[in-house]
């Protein structure tokens, strides 16, 4: 026994948190956090220069539902990587499935036991990686 969680298990978190947020439930992605866990995103605001950040699972539910609000924006998935308590999930978003892309995505997240997530960061890139290529 490795004392990590089910890589299976993190997998799923990781994807849960993703449809979650593309079907705006975000009760059900606060639920994967752990009571204390850290979240960072990019700001949700454009016009806002300070990342999306708290500490808490509840916090991140408030975080959600007041300040990202309900999108129709689609995550394309190009890699996600599980090891130990790790994960990396990379990809595109795009303005609704099948629509134009809006920007690339990165996140990086920490599990416990359980496959709870303790700590998740996502970082963005407007434009998408690639898109310079033309």
């Amino acid at each position: 026994m490795s004392g990590y969680p089910d890589r299976a298990r993190i997998h799923a978190a990781v994807l849960g948190y993703v449809k979650g947020l593309e079907r705006g439930d975000f009760d059900a992605v606060a639920d994967l956090f752990t009571e204390d866990a850290f979240y960072s995103h990019p700001p949700f605001d454009p016009d806002s220069p300070k990342r999306a950040e708290v500490r808490g699972r509840e916090a991140v539910r408030a975080l959600l539902k007041e300040r990202r609000g309900s999108r129709s924006w689609f995550h394309e998935i190009q890699l996600l990587h599980v090891a130990d308590d790790r994960s990396v999930v990379e990809g595109i978003v795009r303005e609704h499935e099948g629509g134009p892309v809006r920007s690339s995505f990165a996140g990086l997240g920490t599990f416990d036991a359980e496959a709870r997530i303790t700590r998740w960061v996502t970082y963005r890139s407007v434009p998408a990686v690639g898109e310079s290529l033309g």
